[in-house]
């Protein structure tokens, strides 16, 4: 298991100094992904002052809404953008040198490649945090479930991914699917957690774990709930051991491309 982490750091670490070559394009896909970010929590801030509170939502809590959203994404995709990328290693026939590589197949596929415009996302995601603490004049307890919903959040954001993307395995047009299945994931992260009532709310939570990423681990923190924290904890590891049992059960429907791809 050591030598499997190992390999995914130096994997991750030669990802990003290969992308960090090109500087000027390096530094203007970060710059440019925190600028969108930003224009996008502007829309949402400026949402709730007109319109007022919703469900108990404030203008900070979407702050701390979409810095949760922004981390897990920035986090996920900088470290393991290859799941994102099975749908194309699957139909170019790619895939087939990491079935044929010793190391762990999931380690190896996840660390393939790298996604320079989620460093911006990681940027974004911990200024709106630090904005967020200040705001809601965090204390010590709130900081750290802040720093500990951070980490469980992104593990269930990449249990998302990879279960999306191990569906790829079953549909010839796997980029359409997955693609579409993501942005249903994705969407109701990014909006107004006070807009989810009821069963809907159950759905986001429970059946798609939207909620998870974004508006519960606000919560959790605004409200300093320990019983909501245990159970974002819960879920987070039943959601994480389904997307490996998942993924090793589709790779299995896996028929080589045969296009000689067995490249480093």
């Amino acid at each position: 298991m050591a030598n499997e982490l190992q390999f995914a750091l130096y994997a991750i670490k030669k990802n990003i100094q290969s992308s960090a070559e090109l500087r000027t394009s390096f530094l203007m896909n970060v710059i440019g992904m925190f600028v969108n970010n930003t224009a996008f929590i502007l829309l949402w801030v400026f949402f709730v002052k007109s319109v007022g509170v919703i469900g108990g939502w404030t203008a900070a809590d979407i702050i701390g809404l979409q810095g949760y959203t922004s981390l897990c994404y920035g986090v996920v995709f900088s470290t393991c953008f290859g799941i994102r990328k099975i749908p194309d290693y699957i139909s170019s026939g790619v895939f087939d040198r990491f079935m044929l590589s010793p190391k762990n197949l999931l380690m190896r596929t996840a660390t393939s490649a790298f996604s320079v415009s989620s460093l911006g996302d990681i940027i974004f995601g911990v200024v709106c945090l630090c904005i967020y603490a200040v705001l809601i004049h965090a204390g010590l307890i709130q900081v750290a479930l802040m720093l500990a919903i951070a980490c469980i959040a992104s593990i269930i954001f990449l249990s998302a991914i990879l279960i999306i993307n191990s569906l790829s395995f079953f549909f010839s047009d796997s980029s359409a699917v997955t693609g579409s299945l993501f942005e249903l994931f994705l969407t109701p992260s990014l909006f107004h957690g006070g807009a989810f009532q009821g069963a809907m709310r159950f759905i986001f939570t429970f059946i798609i774990p939207s909620l998870l990423v974004g508006a519960i681990p606000v919560e959790i923190v605004r409200d300093a709930s320990f019983e909501k924290f245990l159970l974002v904890g819960v879920l987070a590891v039943i959601w994480f051991l389904f997307s490996i049992y998942i993924f090793n059960r589709s790779v299995r429907h896996y028929e080589s491309s045969n296009f000689m791809t067995f490249g480093s």
